[in-house]
């Protein structure tokens, strides 16, 4: 009952900093401010995509990127084909879930190194085939034939970090999320108890892959024009990993943190040193990887339940009290 209970607060808190985060175009904030909470927004939705699937079953994967692209790509054609948002999110969602369907059943055979390797192959094939394609305008990009308000990416993003973030929260205190920690834990142990671990392996790897298509529909309304190199550079499947890294692998609010850390220094480097901002960002990234092996939110955690332990030790007896 009292996990249920965290579990619903800690729901009903993200619905709520959702609709305050949401509202901020409507209230008169600076743009600035909006691009910020926006592109924090894009880098958690995207961080907890890669969470879902590398977080919850080991593997790492350096496909978020280029499925967020794929999803792009198949929003933009679809809209400028006069569909509405709607239709055009939907392609977006439905390529990317094709593509993750493509890279489970040729890469998720294998393990480690392998498999990383294998999504690292799917960045450089989207990329081949959409300089290539004649559908997606080749190497000279693609173009939204209609400019969307502002409003409309920004809150659909919000709104996607949100749900993905309550997605991971829920999926994390089910009997699937355990399951899938299993599988984490001891792949091999897993399946001997009986837990069928390709299955789930694909299930949620295109759950997070519907994310990416999501993320990647509603940020080509936000630029309104795609260009290959662009779209599928290698660093946006850096960040989806770098977040949850940074904050808190397999937690549910340690991609937030990540997300906040990752957005100031970008924002600082930028200015301080903009030419190797991503390398100092590399750099640090490395550092909590190595000081903090579970993330910077876990040890936060652990470090405030040892204050409260320690506090109530040295507390003195209250009057009256008999020792």
């Amino acid at each position: 009952m009292m996990l249920r209970a965290n579990t619903g607060l800690a729901a009903a808190a993200t619905i709520a900093l959702c609709v305050a985060a949401a509202s901020l175009p409507f209230l008169g904030v600076s743009a600035y401010l909006t691009a910020l909470v926006y592109y924090a927004a894009l880098y958690l939705a995207l961080g907890q995509a890669w969470n879902l699937m590398s977080g919850l079953t080991g593997y790492v994967s350096f496909a978020h990127g280029a499925l967020a692209g794929v999803g792009a790509y198949a929003a933009v054609i679809i809209l400028n084909a006069g569909y509405p948002v709607a239709f055009g999110l939907m392609a977006g969602v439905a390529a990317s879930a094709l593509a993750s369907l493509f890279i489970s059943i040729t890469s998720l055979l294998l393990r480690g190194v392998a498999f990383t390797f294998a999504t690292l192959f799917f960045q450089e094939l989207a990329l081949l085939f959409t300089r290539k394609l004649e559908i997606t305008g080749g190497a000279g990009g693609l173009v939204l034939s209609k400019i969307m308000p502002v409003w409309l990416p920004y809150v659909l993003m919000v709104a996607t970090a949100s749900s993905a973030t309550l997605l991971v929260l829920v999926l994390l205190n089910s009997r699937a999320g355990i399951r899938l920690l299993a599988i984490k834990n001891d792949e091999d142990a897993a399946a001997a108890i009986g837990i069928e671990a390709r299955s789930r392996k694909v299930v949620v790897f295109c759950a997070s892959a519907i994310i990416c298509g999501l993320v990647g529909g509603t940020h080509a309304l936000f630029t309104s024009a795609l260009y290959p190199d662009v779209v599928f550079q290698v660093d946006l499947s850096l960040i989806a990993l770098a977040v949850p890294m940074i904050g808190g692998v397999g937690t549910a609010f340690g991609p937030v943190l990540g997300a906040i850390l990752y957005m100031g220094a970008r924002e600082i480097l930028q200015v301080i040193a903009p030419a190797l901002h991503l390398i100092i960002v590399g750099f640090l990234i490395l550092l909590v990887t190595l000081l903090l092996r579970d993330g910077l939110g876990p040890e936060l955690l652990r470090l405030w339940r040892r204050m409260r332990v320690r506090n109530v030790q040295v507390a003195p007896p209250q009057r009256g009290a008999t020792l």
